[in-house]
């Protein structure tokens, strides 16, 4: 009986009889703009929307797909459930409902990826194993190994992470040696820090292992090669010969994504089993590159996409969604001397917290969906030859993710504690949240690594603007003349896109010059080019940021320009693109001071402009954030819900914790069982003094 009471289907409240209900209501009722053209717009159409939704109701129909909520449940049982649930949608579900889960550019795994938001380490499996047997294997390795991993026939880690090495892969130690007496490579982690660490669903679930090693050869090393490694017996599932495999442990979050470590003791593996798209052994030993291997890069760079728009951009608008729909029916202290308590999103402060992270959730959003459309673009190119546009489309993708997973997760923390106390609660999903984006500044780049890498790329940049050579359309507003002073006059001509679009441009172009500048001083000084890098790398990190964020700012004005829409979704949007600039820009003011492109007058006015903002758009809060179209079960948020009833979904999930499963936890109980009874002699003997 509890595990039902347990199961997330989020109880229905009579609306008539809660007031919060009717709080949220009446905030809805204040909405300016039609929801659901604001939502077909952000699915990409009414079409795609009728699709999200269609996959959204098979989910929640599916019996198979229901669960008991993570809160109650240890990470085992978290692990065991998620995997439980994935095996049968990629099994079943998927392949009833015709999904091509294979294909990421799909239509469905538009949607999918916000559906599946909860995960486990299959999703690591179809997300990065399957991928790269398509990206290293050539055409006959793929027919061997896809169709066994996409029917879930064989179970895969991506193992390139090692415990000493993560990003620098250069110095992973994992070596294959060929060995041309049997045609084998004899596989090895040779040290402690050498063992693969952090794979996804290595831990307890994988048969194969895709490995990334160093291939030696002939007493050579060619560097790092892809290899099929059998780890897990397909008869019983324990290691095979050679392997040493098993979970991490505990981590803070992502507990069903099983992370695992593998160790290799003179494995030994068949010559076939080196992915061998781009380069090959023959029977002799002799190492040959094959093709631009570029072009593996060129596809694996669609992790970066993914990550930033399934992860960052959903998080973000999920966390939004709560944050508001609670601040809405939240109600603390009155605005008048003796007056009602109002809601907790009047105070201009809870707006603060707030409504500028649903500015940026929009932002990036719009960002992300050209990001996403550039590289469906780059990799036609790719497929005719054309690689003039890697280096860019690196920059863009290793920036964005950073900018994108450093900023949300920023903001969800800021979203929990405007939720008070009950922010803290695990059954307002925001904990979760927040620990989920977290891990996204790590895993598929660690953030201050890629902002340094997309810097690098800027580097060059300003040393083609100084010499006068052309440069990628991305960074093209670095060669345009432009006042050195922002052209504002007053309020209201800082609400312009164009206006605030140059702010940024300046602000980035000033501070990449500068760092620039000090790096080739430091270097005709006679400093090392490395130690001067290193020396500088505060700046270029924001001077990376700082281009990444014009460009944010940039795509979102761009877009609004060809959008085609009513009157009153545009008014809306139009403010939000206008707040998410503005509040950079008096959060980062000295950026915009520091050589006087904004007076600090413009700075006051830039102020007010952002309250003045907050302002118009707190009667839409509530229409923003449901555009975003969550179910009840996908927030899994007792203080999220749709219909507003927090209190009683906060007291409906207190009952059903397993700890209060009766009305004496024993073992707790028989602890204080002596001392109680020993209080209860004493109060009996002084109640009849």
């Amino acid at each position: 009986m509890l595990v039902e009471k347990q199961l997330v289907r989020l109880k229905s409240y009579d609306m008539a009889l809660s007031p919060e209900s009717q709080l949220i209501t009446n905030e809805r009722n204040k909405t300016t703009f039609n929801v659901t053209e604001l939502t077909n717009i952000l699915d990409g159409g009414v079409e795609k929307t009728a699709l999200r939704k269609s996959i959204e109701r098979k989910f929640s129909l599916d019996p198979n797909m229901k669960a008991i909520h993570r809160g109650y449940l240890n990470k085992e049982q978290i692990n065991v459930q998620n995997n439980r649930k994935m095996m049968y949608f990629f099994t079943n579900l998927a392949k009833r409902n015709n999904w091509h889960v294979d294909k990421p550019h799909s239509p469905e795994m538009e949607f999918l990826p916000r559906t599946l938001a909860n995960g486990s380490g299959l999703v690591i499996h179809a997300g990065a194993f399957v991928p790269s047997i398509e990206s290293f294997g050539t055409p006959e390795q793929a027919a061997k190994w896809l169709p066994l991993a996409k029917a879930c026939q064989i179970i895969g880690a991506y193992a390139q992470t090692e415990l000493g090495h993560g990003t620098n892969l250069r110095r992973l130690e994992t070596t294959a040696t060929f060995d041309p007496h049997t045609q084998e490579f004899i596989m090895n982690t040779p040290s402690i820090s050498s063992m693969k660490w952090w794979p996804g669903a290595l831990g307890a679930m994988a048969t194969h292992a895709l490995v990334m090693a160093q291939l030696i050869t002939r007493g050579e090393n060619h560097g790092m090669q892809a290899f099929m490694v059998p780890v897990r017996d397909m008869t019983n599932h324990k290691p095979l010969p050679g392997i040493t495999v098993g979970s991490i442990g505990p981590t803070l979050s992502l507990d069903s994504t099983d992370n695992g470590y593998l160790r290799m003791d003179n494995v030994r593996i068949p010559k076939e089993n080196m992915l061998a798209k781009y380069a090959y052994v023959d029977s002799k030993g002799k190492f040959q590159k094959i093709g631009n291997d570029r072009l593996m890069y060129a596809s694996m760079v669609n992790l970066r996409v993914v990550l930033t728009k399934d992860e960052a951009v959903t998080y973000i608008q999920m966390a939004c969604t709560i944050a508001a729909r609670y601040s809405c029916v939240r109600k603390q202290g009155s605005l008048t001397p003796g007056g009602p308590e109002v809601p907790i999103i009047d105070y201009v402060t809870q707006q603060d917290k707030i409504i500028p992270y649903i500015a940026l959730s929009y932002a990036l959003h719009f960002n992300l969906a050209f990001i996403r459309s550039k590289y469906v673009k780059f990799l036609e190119d790719v497929k005719r030859g054309d690689l003039s546009n890697m280096a860019e489309m690196h920059m863009m993708t290793a920036g964005m993710k950073a900018n994108a997973t450093e900023r949300t997760s920023a903001g969800v923390e800021i979203l929990r504690r405007s939720c008070g106390g009950h922010g803290y609660a695990i059954s307002s999903g925001l904990p979760y949240i927040l620990l989920r984006l977290v891990a996204s500044c790590t895993y598929e780049g660690e953030n201050t690594v890629l902002y340094l890498q997309a810097a690098r790329y800027l580097i060059k940049t300003a040393a083609k603007v100084s010499m006068g050579q052309p440069v990628d359309a991305s960074v093209m507003y670095l060669t345009e003349d432009a006042p050195d002073r922002c052209q504002a006059a007053n309020q209201m001509e800082l609400y312009d896109h164009s206006i605030l679009e140059a702010c940024f441009k300046h602000r980035s172009k000033q501070l990449l010059l500068s760092v620039a500048t000090e790096l080739q001083s430091l270097v005709a000084d006679g400093m090392k080019q490395m130690e001067a890098w290193n020396l500088v790398s505060i700046q270029l990190v924001n001077a990376a940021k700082a281009h990444m964020e014009q460009h944010i700012v940039s795509t979102f004005s761009a877009y609004l320009r060809n959008l085609n829409c009513s009157n009153e979704v545009r008014e809306v949007l139009d403010q939000l693109c206008s707040l998410n600039a503005l509040h950079q820009i008096n959060n980062f003011s000295g950026d915009f001071l520091k050589d006087g492109y904004l007076s600090s007058k413009q700075l006051d006015m830039a102020r007010r402009a952002e309250v003045q903002l907050l302002a118009s758009l707190r009667r839409n809060v509530i229409g923003l954030v449901d555009a975003f179209d969550f179910t009840d079960d996908m927030l899994g948020s007792c203080i999220g819900s749709y219909d507003g009833n927090a209190y009683e979904r906060l007291y409906e999930w207190a009952k059903n914790s397993p700890f209060n499963k009766s009305d004496v936890h024993e073992e707790i109980y028989k602890d204080l069982r002596p001392h109680l009874r020993q209080g209860r002699d004493i109060l009996n003997k002084m109640s009849k003094l």
